[in-house]
């Protein structure tokens, strides 16, 4: 997430928060916020409110919730380890919470190109999407 963060070269730091969960509780969220009543593998929330900062004048970017079965049943399906595909979902929520998306095959292509570049400085270019 860090190297994600860094990669856009902000000019106030930034806090996300991570929470790791089970199925139902994402199946939840994602029926209340996306109207899809399925558990997906990563949701993110973005709280990046103008002008509202932290003590220590960081501001809050958003809370990214990953589904832990979800997640590591698609570590198996891709022959990654648990650790990098956490990894990428981090990576992957972040991008979201900084305004990019995948719905289109070019946002999609672009996604996946700043996820390799977080992925490989923070030494897991192998976890990466295909």
């Amino acid at each position: 997430m860090q190297e994600t963060l860094a990669s856009r070269r902000l000019r106030i730091a930034r806090v996300v928060s991570v929470r790791v969960t089970d199925s139902r509780t994402v199946r939840r969220l994602n029926r209340q916020f996306r109207g899809e009543d399925s558990a997906t593998d990563v949701l993110s929330f973005n709280t990046d409110f103008d002008g509202l900062r932290r003590p220590d004048g960081a501001a809050e970017l958003g809370e990214i919730v990953i589904a832990l079965p979800v997640a590591a049943r698609g570590a198996r399906d891709r022959g990654r380890t648990l650790a990098e595909e956490l990894a990428l979902l981090v990576v992957h929520g972040t991008l979201h919470l900084l305004g990019f998306d995948h719905e289109e095959p070019d946002e999609d292509a672009r996604m996946k190109q700043l996820e390799l570049v977080a992925l490989r400085r923070s030494g897991m270019p192998h976890a990466a999407r295909t």
